[in-house]
Order: C-alpha cells, then structure tokens, then sequence
C-alpha cells in the first residue's frame, strides 16, 4: 500500500454547511433496458456492490468498508422511507487528492449543474466522498418517488447526509432542531434547506404522506403550491404544520445506517484498546477521503460510568481522529453538544457527553499496523508526553 498523506486535524474537522446538488428531470421509472447509457468522463467501472457500479477518477483502490457501506445506507434509507432501491446506480467519483487521480475535481461542473454532484435521471451520479451519501440518498429517493419541491427533495437527502454541519459554533453530524431555515422560507425558493423538518415529517405522520408531496410537486413548484399540497395531504395549513413542528420536534433524529456493520471493540477493564491492520480489503479500512487518506472505522461502548469522565488517548501515529454518539432514536430537549463532533487526539482530553455506542474514525497515516487506547486519564497531558510519540505516555490511571 502506498503511503498515506498526513492529514492535518484542520483537515480533519473541517465542517461544511452547503449542499451542492441537483436531481436531473428524467423519468426515473423507465426501465433499465430503455436507459441510456451513463453520462460522464472516461472512467473506467471497477468496482461493482450490491447496488452501485463505481467508476473512480482515480487509481487508488477504492476500501472494502466504503463498499460495503454504500449498500447499507441505502438500504438504510429504503427502510425509513418503506421503499426500496429500484435499480442499480452508475457512480462517477471524483477526488484531485488522490494519488493516479484522473481528473480534477472541477470537471463535476461538465456533468452537473452545481459543482458538488448530482443525481441525473439515467441513475447516473456524480460525486467525491463529501456527497458520497447525499447522492446515495437522491438515488434511492428519485428512482422511486420521481421529483418534488427542494424543501422535501434536498430536504431528506440532507436529513440522511453525514454532512458535519455546525449548530452555532458547534460541529455536529446530525440535523438539528433550530439549525434549519425556516420551511415556510425554503418552500418554493428552491434554496436548499429543510433537512430536520423533512426527517419530523417522516418521523410524526410516517412516509406515505411525505411521498405524496413528491407526487404533488415539482422542482418548479410555486410557495402557493407547496402550501396547498402540504394542506391538502397533512390537513393543516403550512403555518400551523410548522408551529407544530417546532412546538413537537425531536431535538435530534437518528442518522440510519451511521454505525450498524462495523466491527465493534469492546471497552476491557480499565480501557479500551484497538490494534487492527491498515489492509483496503479488510472491512475495518475505508476511503479514500476527499483529502486522499484512508481511515479505520470502528464501533465503541463507552460505559456509563465514564460519561463526563476525562479520558485520554493515545496513538503511536499522532493522528487525530473523530467521534460522535450513536444516536438510535429522536432525542427530545437535549443540549445540541451532547450529538457535537468530539475530537480525539494525543495533545489533551476527550469528554464522552454521553455514554453508549460511538462511531469512531481513525485516520491511517501509515501502512501497517494502527494502535489506539483511551482510559481514564492520571493529568500527565499534555506537556508530559514526549517528544516520540511512539513511546508510551502511561498516561492512564493504573499506570
């Protein structure tokens, strides 16, 4: 395996607030023997899953765990909506970080209206890694269900996104309650927006109705419009759908498919400690990222005991990785912080503000073997540690 880039923890945590995406206005019901053949670059299909062919821009190998994982969110998604995935998916990825890139990143513009993907009606789509699963959603939404007005088409692909977007000046990966524009302004704009709302749809009066509002309209689909279908099919008026909307939402909604399949390492004892191995084929390593790294997924449960507690860490590497809760089901009146990316690194304390299952991701900045152990902290961060961090701190308690 080639040598990995080193990421930087800037890189690492950079979070995005935008969505740029467009749903082509082909019929997405023609069969597949009728389709045309995928539009894109010269991309060669090299790798095949369950549902999606991928064409990558690159000639870095695409890791097993991002494979299996493309078909589990959508499935993922499918199940939420009572739908499921109708036909398989031409993917084009683009990513100018990695090495044997093909084309740059930019060349999504020659195929997409915007610049960040898009989904195209001949179940085409282009994406990098930051889309991967907003796309995903499109293509199991649009095939089935046709197109609506933004507020309920970008608005569920957003509210399934892992997008990291930030509530004030927190980072989070899941939609928040109050983070959203209003819907009564996204309506009819064709402004991206409406992510919590469209998963409070789903969630309070189930998908039937919500799929009605993509029979009911269409991306040109006037505020006059939207307003009278949403009265038509809920029975209120869209005002008083969106009072009830803030008087009832859940704080958060769970994000499907985030943290089922992956390998789970259990806290021992005192600490929890990982060593896996940095092989693309293995189901623990994914990627490539937008920054041209590959990362290790896993799962941990971080027992109630140590919620709040200052743990530390430590990885021979120095990478910094990433953490969040594993969110099952709505959170009502919670503070916002509780679902915050949480940062993991050598250089001082992580807090869990919750205990339970976590997603973590580990970046590989090395091929080999990756070591990472988190245990109730003895103080000696962050000025103790040496200089070779490949030397061990004993920084837990019980050193």
């Amino acid at each position: 395996m080639r040598p990995i880039r080193t990421l930087t923890l800037a890189g690492l945590l950079a979070v995005a607030c935008t969505y740029d995406d467009q749903v082509g206005d082909d019929d997405p019901s023609v069969a597949d023997d009728e389709d045309p053949p995928p539009r894109g670059p010269d991309f060669e299909f090299r790798y095949h899953t369950k549902y999606v062919d991928i064409a990558p821009g690159f000639t870095e190998p695409v890791c097993r765990g991002t494979l299996d994982e493309i078909d589990r969110h959508m499935e993922a998604v499918a199940t939420l909506l009572d739908s499921d995935v109708q036909h398989r998916t031409a993917m084009f990825w683009y990513n100018r970080h990695v090495e044997g890139t093909l084309a740059d990143t930019q060349e999504i513009c020659s195929w997409c209206s915007r610049c960040g993907g898009c989904y195209s009606g001949n179940k085409t789509i282009h994406l990098t890694y930051r889309s991967l699963f907003h796309e995903l959603a499109h293509a199991v939404v649009a095939p089935a269900w046709g197109s609506s007005d933004t507020l309920f088409e970008e608005g569920i692909a957003m509210g399934l996104d892992r997008i990291r977007g930030t509530y004030g000046s927190v980072p989070t990966i899941y939609p928040v309650l109050g983070y959203d524009t209003k819907p009564s302004d996204v309506a009819g704009s064709r402004k991206h927006g409406g992510a919590h709302f469209s998963r409070w749809l789903v969630d309070r009066f189930g998908p039937a109705p919500f799929r009605e509002m993509f029979e009911r309209l269409n991306q040109t689909s006037t505020k006059e419009q939207v307003f009278a279908a949403v009265e038509a099919v809920y029975g209120l008026p869209f005002e008083e759908l969106e009072a009830e909307y803030f008087a009832t939402a859940a704080t958060v909604y769970p994000l499907p498919g985030l943290c089922e399949g992956h390998l789970n390492i259990p806290w021992d004892g005192d600490r929890w400690e990982l060593r896996l191995d940095t092989d693309c084929d293995a189901p623990h390593m994914f990627g490539p990222s937008d920054l041209g790294h590959n990362f290790i997924v896993v799962t941990v449960d971080i027992p109630p005991e140590y919620e709040g507690m200052t743990i530390a860490s430590w990885t021979p590497s120095d990478a910094s990785s990433v953490v969040w809760p594993c969110v099952e089901e709505p959170l009502y009146d919670i503070d916002h912080e509780i679902v915050r990316i949480n940062r993991i690194s050598n250089n001082g304390p992580t807090n869990f503000r919750m205990g339970g299952r976590h997603r973590l991701e580990i970046p590989v900045l090395e091929s080999g073997e990756i070591y990472m152990r988190l245990c109730p902290d003895n103080g000696k961060f962050p000025g103790t540690y040496p200089i070779d961090k490949s030397i061990d701190p004993e920084n837990c308690l019980g050193d």
